[in-house]
């Protein structure tokens, strides 16, 4: 009886161990950046009352439509152009372990800096359009849809990491185009060094 018990609290233990768990940040950066940012203040929230945010660092998701690299005598900047997407903050077991909103909540653009000896070609093998993003930063400026981030953390993640969450009812994926390969660097990596955290975002 008592190992018929112990058989069925393992089990059940297994079970309740592939629900999703909590997001966890990747290096000591995004780490800091995780544990200063109000995320519970969203894309709609600071469209609506910029004044009020313009101090709170935020933390978002999204899609990375573009980025641009400007080379500079002693680093290079980075813009993205991200498609901001509502984020559950939770790294599920099954299937794809990130989950974003298959809806466009808004538009980011966010500058980073990062120190030479970084090479443009390699910072292409970190971040690419169509990979997931999860942004840090102060609201610098707002124009119609578009919220400029002064970035103090970004985190990529590759496009078969990620999926959208699935529609009311279903369970079906969206798949995405895959253009991978087992060369490319971790799916994690955390571009950059430090970038002043009061500077605009860099129109490259």
């Amino acid at each position: 009886m008592r190992i018929f018990i112990l058989l069925i609290s393992g089990v059940l233990a297994g079970c309740a161990s592939t629900g999703p768990r909590a997001y966890k940040p990747y290096k000591s950066r995004e780490k800091k950046a995780f544990g200063r940012a109000d995320r519970a203040v969203n894309f709609h929230d600071v469209k609506t009352n910029f004044q009020a945010y313009a101090e709170t660092e935020v933390a978002w998701a999204g899609i990375i439509d573009d980025i641009q690299f400007k080379e500079t005598e002693r680093t290079i900047q980075v813009a993205f152009d991200i498609d901001y997407r509502d984020f559950d903050w939770k790294y599920h077991k099954r299937g794809n372990p990130y989950r974003l909103s298959a809806e466009s909540g808004g538009r980011i653009k966010a500058g980073w800096t990062v120190d030479k000896p970084a090479r443009i070609s390699y910072l292409k093998t970190l971040a690419k359009p169509g990979y997931m993003i999860v942004v840090y930063g102060r609201p610098w400026d707002l124009d119609d849809d578009t919220i400029q981030l002064a970035a103090t953390a970004v985190r990529p993640i590759k496009k078969r990491d990620y999926d959208f969450f699935p529609e009311a009812g279903t369970e079906n994926k969206k798949d995405f185009p895959t253009d991978l390969n087992r060369s490319d660097l971790s799916p994690d990596s955390v571009l950059g060094i430090p970038v002043p955290q009061n500077a605009p975002a860099q129109n490259l």
